[in-house]
């Protein structure tokens, strides 16, 4: 048995900081895949990421608030740095393993706040661990922890295709102050609107909205999602990365390989859950 943890994509957010790590956060809208990341405990102090070593700040966060003097082997099957959740997924997929072979008697609630405090201070998310706590379509209405966050869910079906050209820095963004007041102020108006027609037509229109006022899709993006749409499917930009989540089959979005890597997978209705290997 292992613990394994959703991927999640995020189409509109609004931040939200505060002096504690666990009421910083963010407003927003995540969907959960079904493809993520499984996390199993080693004796040696070090983590591995799909085999090889890799530091990851996030997680030596985690090893010194549970105590954890040991290591983890990680597997990720989405790209890392593009905007799926990987940090948030592989911190709760870490802590929920340790909980359990260690026997700290944490409760679930105790160890996703515990993952999104480690992101928060790590500078890697601020609401990802909500999302993949919980599973599915997650709009996060107020925001914090998993203990304090509220959320309402949706259980949508089908599949989803991405277009990966490259990473964002999330750092980056969020440290530029002109775009999170935009980001802020449009995610808001955002999280308001879409309770009003939660449809998957009404998400993807106010994630590409969302985009383009706030400045964060590039013309590369920006053209690439026109082409999509023109043959009618829909799309937008995966928050916060360079790529492209779409309703569209993953082989037209191989057509794009030029720009980059194409995958798909299923929505997952499920959050972070112990499953056999």
């Amino acid at each position: 048995m292992t613990h394994f943890a959703p991927a999640s994509v995020t189409a509109f957010f609004s931040p939200f900081y505060s002096e504690s790590p666990l009421t910083t956060g963010s407003l927003g809208l995540g969907i959960t895949l079904k493809r993520g990341v499984r996390a199993r405990v080693k004796k040696e102090r070090m983590v591995r990421v799909n085999g090889k070593v890799f530091e990851f700040k996030t997680l030596e966060t985690l090893f010194e608030k549970l105590t954890f003097r040991g290591g983890v082997e990680i597997e990720a099957e989405v790209p890392i740095g593009c905007g799926f959740g990987f940090s948030g997924a592989a911190c709760l997929a870490t802590a929920f393993e340790i909980n359990d072979r260690m026997g700290l008697g944490k409760s679930p609630l105790e160890l996703a706040d515990v993952s999104h405090e480690c992101e928060v201070l790590s500078s890697t998310g601020l609401g990802d661990v909500v999302c993949q706590y919980h599973g599915g379509v997650v709009l996060r209405k107020k925001a914090g922890s998993p203990s304090l966050a509220e959320v309402e869910r949706y259980a949508f079906d089908g599949r989803l295709s991405f277009l990966v050209l490259g990473p964002i820095s999330t750092k980056k963004v969020l440290g530029d102050e002109e775009i999170v007041r935009r980001i802020q102020s449009l995610g808001l108006e955002a999280v308001r609107k879409f309770p009003l027609d939660p449809s998957l037509e009404n998400l993807f229109r106010l994630s590409k909205e969302f985009a383009v006022k706030t400045g964060l899709m590039d013309e590369e993006l920006a053209e690439i999602v026109k082409e999509i749409e023109k043959r009618g499917f829909l799309a937008s930009m995966v928050m916060l990365g360079k790529a492209i989540f779409s309703t569209c089959p993953a082989e037209l979005l191989e057509e794009y390989g030029e720009y980059g890597s194409a995958f798909s997978s299923e929505i997952s209705n499920v959050g972070v859950s112990r499953i056999r290997i």
